[in-house]
């Protein structure tokens, strides 16, 4: 189950950006970013209607500050995309936030086979090839300095929020979710963008939505199988590929193609192992 539901994730995060890629088309990645998150606050809030939720203290401070990493690692990798290139940012910021969980799920003592460490190596090597096919280089100083710290801050958020126990349900991901917008509401302020939605109101929800249903289910994941739902849950860069390439045409470089399908074998190795 863990496996099922970090495939989902990702998939919600490719589903997010096709939906968020029009709302930054036309006004702006800050603006987006505001729009997702406002929207993902409703999404998580209903879902507590579904999904068995116990208000629990602690477990709402983690959501709290687990949104704080991934608000963030947002605004890091906007700047960074700000003053460099994807093929700069992308591979460190996807690596780090694959990595970091990672990590921190086996320190925590989640299963780990020799053989499905092998598989989560090489999941984790086809999604740097997936990250650097896209793109030319340039400043790459001042791109790794803001890669590094959104890295740093979605490895944090994603790491911190396996910490909640499954008895607060949906809670974790609703203040999540407050944290981040607050964040980035903040970074609207001090760039002066603007908060008008003409034309972009119907995406922004889309967007929102399944924004929230990638935390959701990246909550469920780690709860059922930490090891899996990590490693299928990183995936989300090959998603917005292939959601580029097949909604917006993007081009998609020989790389990219081998990075996807080593990351695929990857994540059989560590779902069979």
């Amino acid at each position: 189950m863990g496996a099922l539901f970090g495939s989902l994730t990702a998939l919600s995060i490719g589903l997010s950006d096709l939906f968020g890629r029009h709302v930054v088309n036309r006004r702006g990645p800050v603006i987006a970013s505001v729009v997702v998150q406002a929207v993902s606050i409703v999404a998580s809030a209903i879902t507590l209607a579904f999904v068995s939720s116990e208000l629990i203290g602690i477990d709402l401070l983690i959501g709290l500050v687990s949104g704080l990493g991934l608000g963030i690692g947002l605004w890091g990798y906007l700047s960074g995309l700000g003053v460099s290139s994807s093929a700069v940012v992308s591979p460190i910021v996807a690596t780090m936030s694959a990595v970091f969980p990672y990590a921190y799920a086996i320190v925590r003592g989640a299963d780990a086979t020799g053989w499905s460490l092998v598989g989560a190596l090489v999941a984790l090597v086809g999604l740097i090839l997936v990250s650097f096919g896209g793109g030319p280089i340039a400043n790459i100083a001042a791109g790794v300095r803001w890669s590094v710290i959104s890295g740093f801050g979605y490895g944090f958020g994603l790491s911190i929020i396996m910490e909640a126990s499954e008895s607060s349900g949906a809670w974790p991901a609703v203040t999540q979710r407050v944290a981040a917008l607050g964040l980035m509401v903040m970074v609207a302020s001090r760039t002066g963008t603007g908060f008008a939605l003409l034309g972009v109101r119907a995406a922004g929800i889309a967007a929102g939505v399944f924004a929230a249903a990638s935390t959701i289910f990246y909550l469920l994941g780690v709860q059922a199988d930490a090891t899996p739902a990590v490693v299928t849950a990183s995936m989300f860069p090959a998603v917005t590929v292939i959601v580029g390439r097949l909604a917006y045409r993007d081009s998609v470089s020989g790389m990219q193609l081998v990075g996807i399908g080593v990351a695929l074998a990857g994540i059989a190795g560590v779902v069979a192992l």
